[in-house]
């Protein structure tokens, strides 16, 4: 194949995977950014405000950059897995298989999109973890 196929290929399941989890983003971009909030109010400031500062920072401060590499890498991961298994029981996986398109081709463009979704995803929680320590006298009184 051609470096033009191999990127046609590439791109066709790079948009591919992006499509199938904004087309249903109140399931894949949504509970991530509920699951974050609740980890932000439950360990940020009811937890954070007995534990004081670590190393100079608040907790709040000191949990958000972990808070959100984990929603990041778990989405990243959640995304290239169930893609793989939706494309196995749905029985189109024989399709990419015998298609004269590298195997590296296929993994790097699954890799991709479930980069973007892990990216997409690390953006909603970055702003909310922008938003919620200046709200700590709402959520907690």
């Amino acid at each position: 194949m051609s470096n033009k196929e191999l990127w046609v290929a590439f791109m066709t399941i790079v948009s591919r995977e992006i499509r199938r989890f904004t087309r249903i983003w109140g399931q894949t971009l949504l509970p991530p950014a509920i699951t974050m909030t609740l980890y932000f109010i439950i360990f940020g400031n009811l937890i954070g405000s007995r534990i004081g500062e670590m190393g100079g920072f608040d907790y709040m401060e000191y949990i958000v950059p972990g808070l959100i590499m984990m929603s990041v890498i778990t989405n990243s991961y959640s995304n290239v897995v169930s893609s793989f298994y939706s494309t196995k029981f749905q029985r189109h996986i024989e399709e990419l298989l015998v298609s004269p398109v590298p195997n590296w081709v296929i993994l790097s463009g699954y890799v991709v999109g479930g980069s973007a979704r892990g990216l997409g995803v690390g953006f909603i929680v970055t702003c909310l973890s922008l938003f919620l320590p200046t709200c700590k006298s709402i959520t907690c009184g």
